[in-house]
């Protein structure tokens, strides 16, 4: 799902960011694919559920969660944040200060308006996350059954809804932060857990069964998504009502059911070892980017793809997917190896060891 995820905020930059053109047809990339961000928030809240449900027991369960999680996220995002600084004072003359570096390093910019979308390209969405990654086992707690996780998650869409109207005033002053705080993006990682909580229900049905439940699960999300694509009254209404904060977390439902599905009965036509793999280092694809599917726009190179196809915008952008995905996919399987992958094993080396006074004692 993670992979999924990536490739669709990739085909969406390409456009609003890259400048690629879209034929009417695939319109939908450019108004629909910023969801797979959201989607990468309700991953996170389902897979982080899924495999530290029954093991916060004590202060040492939580410091070693603590450990890998900081591990999985900061030496990745500590070096494209050196890159990003050096980068934009090279090449555009764009500098920082040093309270902004310190609070983008300390993984604070989420809390401060001016500062929401970080320094690295994209980084926004760590900003929440690394806050999920804090409260989660609060969270988990407070979602104890599935009917108390029904209660969070409709708790956390009022207040998401009746914060982003009590910010409408400001919204030219601060429309980044109104649309990318924790607290309006809460609901997706929520979604997560009460899905989880749904799978354990369903997962007790009988082994042989779980394809076809897998199926069905699949079947209901594409329709809920085409119900959400094309019912523009239910989009309006809610628009109207000035929240659309709320028609967003309506996605979430959709998001959900397809990772029960997957945790199901993973089908290789959606699971394979390319997905698979693109799943595993999603992250550096995510990181990377940013920075060149911008670049390779400001550099023309769309443009110039363009001309190898002058009838056809589909071919073009299709030509152009192809070469992102190539330069960034290269990147990102270095990022991983020698980035990403050492900073797992140093988290898994450093949880395994036991507190300094267990140890002396």
């Amino acid at each position: 799902m993670r992979a999924y995820a990536a490739l669709a905020i990739i085909l969406f930059h390409l456009v609003v960011s890259g400048g690629a053109k879209l034929p009417d047809t695939f319109s939908f990339i450019s108004t629909h694919f910023g969801f797979g961000v959201p989607l990468f928030f309700v991953v996170s809240g389902f897979s982080l559920a899924y495999g530290y449900w029954g093991r916060f027991n004590g202060e040492e369960s939580l410091g070693h969660y603590f450990t890998r999680r900081f591990t999985r996220i900061a030496p990745l995002f500590y070096t494209m944040l050196v890159f990003q600084l050096v980068y934009l004072w090279l090449c555009w003359d764009v500098v920082f200060s040093p309270s902004d570096v310190l609070i983008n390093a300390l993984f604070a910019f989420n809390v401060v308006p001016k500062l929401t979308d970080g320094i690295v390209g994209a980084s926004w969405t760590i900003g929440v996350e690394m806050i999920f990654y804090a409260m989660f086992p609060l969270l988990l707690m407070l979602c104890k059954t599935t009917l108390r996780a029904v209660f969070v998650l409709s708790f956390s869409i009022l207040i998401s809804t009746v914060f982003t109207i009590g910010l409408k005033p400001f919204e030219a002053q601060i429309q980044s932060f109104i649309h990318h705080n924790f607290i309006t993006n809460l609901p997706y990682f929520l979604w997560g857990i009460l899905g989880f909580h749904l799978h354990r229900k369903i997962s007790a049905a009988p082994v042989a069964a779980h394809r076809y439940i897998c199926w069905g699960l699949c079947v209901l999300a594409i329709m809920v998504v085409l119900t959400l694509y094309r019912s523009a009254p239910i989009y309006m209404f809610f628009w109207t009502k000035g929240m659309r904060t709320t028609w967003d977390m309506l996605w979430g439902f959709p998001f959900v059911v397809l990772c029960i599905a997957m945790a199901m009965h993973p089908s290789r036509i959606i699971s394979n070892p390319v997905t698979r793999y693109l799943g595993k280092i999603s992250f550096s694809l995510y990181l990377v980017h940013p920075t060149i599917v911008y670049g390779l726009g400001h550099m023309g190179v769309y443009t110039w793809v363009y001309t190898f196809f002058p009838t056809s915008w589909t071919a073009g952008y299709v030509a152009s997917v192809v070469i992102a995905m190539a330069l960034i996919t290269s990147i990102s399987l270095i990022t991983f190896k020698y980035i990403e992958q050492p900073g797992m094993e140093w988290g898994k080396r450093l949880s395994r060891k036991k507190p300094l006074a267990v140890a002396s004692a």
